[in-house]
């Protein structure tokens, strides 16, 4: 198949409404066909046949667990298509608006979004450790301090940028209308929040609860601080 015939059969693959909601639920995590049929409310040979066509159109990935098929989108690229479709659609979920934990923070696929995500790439242009990206969705390049800030995180600025993956770019924020940091330095950054214990997700959802260390290492580290945070 030739590249245009793929774009096409891509773009035929999300515009069906319900292959898009499923794809929106497996930004959450994974999930089998019964928790997606619970999810849509639609039977299951329906869920499964929209399944099926988003594996083909290699979309998403799935994996046997003993009697059951666990369902995954295939990578952060996709889960960075569905954000950018959903931010140009305006088809923001009405619960991120109804939970104030989604609108403080939240997974965008694999980095941090919501409010500390975007204070958080706020505070890293501040630092100059990123440089000001020309739009949302742009590249973002590493500032004249990046090399020195991210080296005190334990980040391998190398290996990430080999990644097959953009190293880093302006990801729209749903809620703040304003960028997060997205790409394999922001899922590194991310991964560095989750191991010290800044940050838990929430089971089943993309909310995450930011402990009291968490408050406590990001004012020291990056001067961020919410605005219900004493002071």
């Amino acid at each position: 198949m030739d590249k245009n015939n793929q774009l096409v059969s891509l773009a035929q693959a999300l515009a069906d409404p319900l292959r898009l909601v499923l794809l929106q639920h497996l930004m959450e995590g994974p999930a089998t066909v019964s928790e997606l049929q619970s999810l849509t409310d639609e039977s299951q040979s329906k869920v499964s046949n929209h399944l099926a066509l988003l594996r083909e159109r290699d979309l998403v990935r799935a994996t046997r667990e003993g009697r059951q098929m666990i369902y995954t989108l295939r990578d952060a690229t996709v889960g960075q298509l569905v954000e950018s479709l959903t931010v140009v659609a305006g088809m923001i979920p009405a619960k991120l608006w109804k939970s104030p934990q989604l609108i403080a923070a939240r997974t965008c696929y694999d980095h941090l979004a919501g409010r500390y995500g975007v204070a958080l790439f706020d505070a890293l242009l501040a630092q100059e450790a990123i440089k000001e990206p020309a739009e949302m969705h742009a590249v973002v390049e590493l500032g004249p301090r990046g090399g020195e800030i991210f080296s005190k995180l334990g980040l391998n600025l190398s290996a990430l940028q080999r990644e097959r993956r953009r190293f880093a770019f302006a990801c729209p924020d749903w809620t703040e209308r304003r960028p997060h940091l997205g790409g394999s330095l922001g899922a590194a950054l991310w991964a560095y929040v989750v191991e010290r214990g800044w940050g838990v997700k929430e089971q089943g959802t993309r909310a995450i609860i930011v402990t009291d260390l968490g408050k406590q290492k990001l004012r020291e580290q990056f001067g961020i601080r919410m605005q219900e945070e004493p002071r």
